[in-house]
């Protein structure tokens, strides 16, 4: 499966979204977000136990899974005790975390070489994701993390914040370029921005979301772990992952829906309720793609292009 056939069909999927957000009511809107992160978005972190444990045994290091899948929990527990007990340190940790992991993911493939300040670079597009869509439901949003923490944010600030990111991923594109990154993926990284503009201000805030994060996040980072475990794209890799995956997917996903049915009729605490629940498998999903994401560069030949482009 080819990059180019990739980036075709996670085009063509984005645009059948922003086609479905024209023309469902609302409820169909949040019904069909729910179903696309309990099904992609929580798949690709389903399997992070067996894709950890893979890790270690390519180190050379034998861990037992079962104590592997306690620490998990343990690190699930504590993030959500966390955003109990300090809700806002909780939710700027979850948007960096979230940031890193979304610029990571996309970026990991194309910055190849000596390329410095990576790591920031990965922050700082991320959150440009991240707050275009914040500014594109601004009101809402600050609705939201006052909900979450209590605090009142005025509008203005997702705004001064959003052009603070966006003038200085445009400082880090300028200085790739100069650097020498392929001037056709900073062309087509431009574009997507614009597409993604246009799908989070048309779209409902949930599912403009679950766009960017399930067709531009979780579908690539289950053909980089498909790669990684079992060295190939393939159907069979896929029914492979979905098996070794399965019991964590349905907990989670029964979870999902669970979360659902109860907040369905409470449409204000749906989405803090959501953030809260991503962002308890958030933290320590980041910490083993990172390790994922190093290995796939330090071996190219088992790489399948983690940016999809």
């Amino acid at each position: 499966m080819d990059i180019i056939r990739i980036t075709s069909f996670l085009m063509v999927a984005t645009f059948f979204g922003l086609w479905l957000s024209v023309y469902l009511p609302l409820e169909l809107e949040l019904l069909l977000s729910f179903l696309l992160i309990g099904t992609f978005g929580i798949l690709h972190g389903a399997n992070d136990i067996g894709v950890l444990t893979t890790y270690f045994q390519k180190r050379g290091a034998k861990i037992a899974k079962t104590g592997m899948t306690l620490l998990y929990i343990v690190m699930i527990a504590s993030i959500c005790i966390v955003f109990y007990f300090f809700p806002t340190i909780a939710l700027v940790l979850f948007i960096l975390f979230s940031s890193y992991h979304f610029g990571e993911q996309h970026w990991n493939a194309s910055l190849t070489g000596n390329l410095k300040g990576k790591p920031l670079f990965y922050i700082l597009y991320g959150g440009l994701i991240l707050f275009m869509l914040f500014y594109a439901h601004r009101v809402q949003v600050v609705q939201i993390v006052s909900d979450i923490t209590g605090q009142d944010v005025p509008t203005w600030v997702i705004g001064q914040l959003f052009l603070g990111v966006g003038i200085a991923t445009s400082l880090y594109f300028l200085y790739y370029a100069f650097a020498g990154l392929n001037s056709y993926t900073i062309l087509l990284e431009l574009f997507l921005l614009g597409v993604f503009y246009v799908v989070f201000n048309t779209a409902s805030l949930l599912l403009a979301f679950c766009i960017y994060f399930v067709i531009w996040h979780s579908i690539p980072s289950l053909l980089d772990q498909m790669k990684f475990l079992y060295g190939d794209v393939s159907w069979k890799s896929f029914y492979r992952y979905f098996k070794s995956s399965f019991v964590y997917w349905l907990a989670s996903l029964v979870g999902t829906f669970v979360l659902y049915l109860l907040l369905r009729n409470a449409e204000e605490f749906m989405v803090p309720g959501l953030i809260c629940f991503l962002a308890s498998i958030t933290v320590p999903h980041v910490l083993v793609m990172t390790k994922i994401e190093e290995f796939l560069k330090a071996h190219p030949e088992t790489d399948v292009g983690g940016n999809a482009q």
